[in-house]
């Protein structure tokens, strides 16, 4: 999971990410709302989310490009490992990285 501060960002990060087949697909969430705390203070911005679906082993380049060209100081990236999943669903990730 990636948010980011804009819809514009989210899709120029999906699509470098997939492009250089770090993920297999990239879904964006184009609105949530978020209420964090920043530098001693409350916020609560809009920002955009994106799903990136990738393999473990592509998560360390996955993050490095990630961090290249987001805004965020401290962007937002988190893995959520996969106990399960449709098994074509997974094989077809696997394939889409390779």
């Amino acid at each position: 999971m990636v948010t980011t501060a804009s819809q514009e960002e989210a899709v120029k990060i999906a699509n470098q990410v997939v492009q250089s087949r770090l993920a297999a697909c990239a879904s964006t969430v184009p609105t949530v709302r978020s209420t964090y705390w920043w530098e001693g203070k409350l916020m609560n911005d809009q920002e955009s989310l994106l799903l990136i679906k990738t393999t473990s082993d592509k998560f360390n380049s996955l993050e490095e490009a990630i961090r290249k060209v987001h805004s965020y100081k401290v962007p937002e990236i988190i893995a959520i490992p996969v106990g399960q999943g449709f098994p074509p669903y997974l094989e077809w990730i696997h394939r889409e990285t390779s």
